[in-house]
């Protein structure tokens, strides 16, 4: 009995907190959220890193979100050309988040920093920690400046964003972090800054999301290429009427198109590295051959002048 009592005061205790982050899922780590991201290496390798929400944990008596992260690569002996044999994974250390109010904090360094704030505005700035996909490049603070706030419908969800770029950071391809950050989805960059190569290492590169994923919600992919998130394209995509089947299917598509469907139109094929693998007219006949592409996941854009894209989501088996 003894025993029970105490358990029992222990979970009033703790409730209060872990209630207090489950109760804004729509800002931040929903329940099954899953983010998946771009990942390449100076040599050569390519792949994706994931991220995603293990459970709620406690630190400091505050309630926290506790991130797991795996990265899965293969070498290419060219663009597009994979060897074969070459894929290889690791698990990466794990990421603590907490919600405070309108901000995501991330622990690093035995401290909490500031990751992302929706209620910023623009002008603001705060430090953060960058990080890498593995390695041991130290880096310093480094500091986000946000240039424009705003909100979007994603996926039949109203979520704030906000703009940012490093103010510390050179342009170059290692080491940038820009571009908007939504509610739940996070940055369409990767999760946190990313750290420069240093002392001739190659710690990898973590670049644009490719897709969240969380229960109860939408799917929603980014196209680094065109900006896109592809749950507003395909929302679109199925209000006008485009349509592909089957789906899943060999790779023989049939398509229907938008009675509204501008002349010239163009059909994009995109990999999960959002690497443009097809590109052709729209085809007369309406049907689309990828029977030559590998099985996976696919992002079909269908672009026409002065009209906004549509996206489909295919699966080839």
């Amino acid at each position: 009995m003894i025993k029970f009592i105490r358990l029992f005061i222990l979970g009033l205790m703790l409730s209060p907190a872990v209630r207090g982050q489950s109760a804004n899922p729509a800002m931040w780590c929903p329940v099954g959220a899953r983010w998946t991201y771009r990942y390449g290496e100076m040599g050569g390798g390519f792949g994706t890193v994931s991220v995603w929400y293990a459970r709620d944990t406690i630190v400091d008596g505050q309630a926290a979100q506790l991130l797991q992260r795996t990265g899965t690569a293969m070498a290419y002996l060219g663009p597009g050309i994979p060897l074969p044999g070459t894929s290889y994974s690791w698990a990466m250390p794990s990421v603590v988040t907490r919600v405070v109010g309108d901000r995501v904090e991330v622990q690093a360094n035995g401290r909490f920093y500031t990751l992302y704030d929706f209620a910023a505005q623009p002008g603001d700035t705060w430090l953060t920690m960058p990080v890498t996909p593995f390695g041991t490049c130290a880096r310093g603070e480094v500091q986000v400046v946000v240039d424009s706030v705003g909100r979007r419908q994603v996926g039949g969800r109203s979520l704030r964003w906000f703009r940012m770029h490093l103010a510390n950071e050179p342009g170059t391809a290692l080491g940038s972090w820009s571009g908007r950050v939504y509610e739940q989805l996070g940055s369409v960059q990767y999760l946190q800054p990313q750290s420069l190569a240093c002392h001739g290492t190659d710690p990898g590169y973590m670049g644009p999301m490719v897709s969240f994923q969380a229960t109860g919600l939408p799917g929603i992919g980014y196209n680094a290429t065109t900006g896109a998130l592809l749950t507003s394209a395909e929302a679109r995509a199925t209000a006008v009427g485009f349509v592909v089947f089957p789906n899943p299917g060999a790779g023989l598509l049939t398509l229907r198109l938008p009675a509204t469907l501008a002349p010239g139109a163009t059909l994009q094929v995109y990999d999960l590295t959002g690497r443009l693998v097809r590109q052709q007219a729209v085809p007369a006949s309406h049907q689309l051959d990828l029977r030559a592409l590998p099985a996976g996941t696919y992002t079909l854009l269908l672009c026409a002048p002065g009209q906004s894209p549509l996206a489909r989501r295919i699966v080839l088996e």
